[in-house]
């Protein structure tokens, strides 16, 4: 679909982008799906998120020290790189970004589930598989 930046769509632009700035300002994040994600995640399960976004293997700490690793997910397979965590959690957002679901597996349980793709060099498992063996938080 093309599109003109009529006024319609110019005031939208420009409210995403104050809202945009204001998020980046209170969060020092950009406003993307996977860190909606990381939010819901965090706020729901009490995790702290780790500083540094491309930390190997986990992405947020509870208050015992335990590794969580966030996938947000719309596409058919999850996808991981490793097993450095302690408990694999997968979100679903609808197209709004609101929270859909929150499903949580222990890395034993995702080493089990997931197989390695060895072309692509990852693991991968669908969501349906996912969502079969995990727990189903909210």
């Amino acid at each position: 679909m093309p599109i003109k930046l009529e006024d319609k769509y110019s005031q939208a632009f420009d409210s995403a982008i104050k809202a945009m700035a204001d998020f980046r300002q209170v969060f020092g994040r950009d406003l993307e799906p996977e860190f909606i994600a990381e939010l819901y995640v965090a706020r729901e399960l009490d995790l702290e998120l780790v500083d540094n976004v491309n930390r190997k293997g986990y992405d947020a700490l509870d208050k015992s020290g335990k590794r969580y690793q966030i996938k947000s997910r719309n596409a058919q397979n999850v996808d991981l790189n490793n097993f450095e965590f302690d408990f694999l959690v997968l979100v679903n957002l609808d197209q709004g970004y609101h929270l859909i679901g929150i499903w949580c597996m222990d890395k034993d349980k995702a080493q089990t589930v997931f197989t390695l793709r060895d072309k692509h060099n990852k693991y991968q498992a669908t969501q349906n598989k996912v969502k079969a063996n995990s727990k189903h938080i909210k």
